[in-house]
């Protein structure tokens, strides 16, 4: 079995699991032929929704994706500041953007993206106590992840920002970001590895770390959280 097969078994297996319905909107650049029929036109975006079909249909039909091309959705892709593609997004009732996804989840970074969706959908989540506990003294943030799928600790650090925008009612955002396929943003950040996380695009915590540094800077103190 290749690892292509092994990673696509491991994605069935997990999905069957989702017991709660959960959607996500998915952006990409589609164009018609003369005959009416729509092509996607970025080079990434059949292989990257291909893959995403795969988590839909192996979900007991809980999973929705809703692909949008950015050029038929022009207003929506404005509000939300689609500037590339694809992109998936993890948007809430209330229309905030918890997390975005300019990676695609394979490799390592199946697990945190599985652990999201069930999150997303009603699963419990770790950090949800702690992070409500310190809501009222954390401040509008984004919290972007530098990746590539090959990582060993990528998965950690983006479980834990993921969790995080999740629990934080929609004053944290989470972006996910691989550098391989979005060299340009690795090489704006100076990312010379992975992990690699910024915090309100100021304060930079290289390698793998914790759910206490990134809260610690969150809150700007010294905050042990307890869980």
């Amino acid at each position: 079995m290749s690892q292509d097969e092994k990673y696509r078994e491991i994605i069935k297996k997990e999905m069957t699991k989702l017991t709660k319905p959960v959607k996500l909107k998915v952006f990409t650049s589609q164009s018609a032929k003369p005959d009416g029929t729509k092509i996607r036109a970025c080079m990434d975006c059949e292989q990257f929704m291909s893959l995403l079909r795969i988590y839909e249909e192996n979900s007991n039909g809980l999973l929705t994706i809703e692909e949008l091309s950015i050029d038929e959705n022009p207003d929506f892709a404005k509000k939300y500041d689609i500037q590339r593609v694809p992109t998936i997004l993890f948007i809430d009732k209330n229309g905030n953007e918890l997390i975005r996804y300019l990676a695609a989840p394979q490799g390592g970074e199946i697990q945190p993206f599985i652990q999201a969706l069930f999150t997303f959908a009603g699963a419990p989540n770790y950090y949800e106590a702690a992070i409500k506990q310190n809501i009222s003294r954390i401040s509008p943030a984004t919290i972007k992840v530098m990746i590539t799928n090959s990582c060993p600790y990528c998965p950690q650090v983006v479980s834990i920002s993921n969790q995080f925008a999740l629990a934080a009612e929609g004053k944290i955002r989470t972006i996910i970001i691989d550098i391989l396929t979005n060299p340009d943003i690795g090489q704006y950040y100076d990312a010379a590895g992975v992990p690699y996380t910024i915090i309100n695009d100021k304060k930079t915590l290289a390698g793998m770390v914790g759910p206490n540094e990134i809260i610690r800077e969150l809150i700007g103190s010294n905050i042990r959280m307890q869980y």
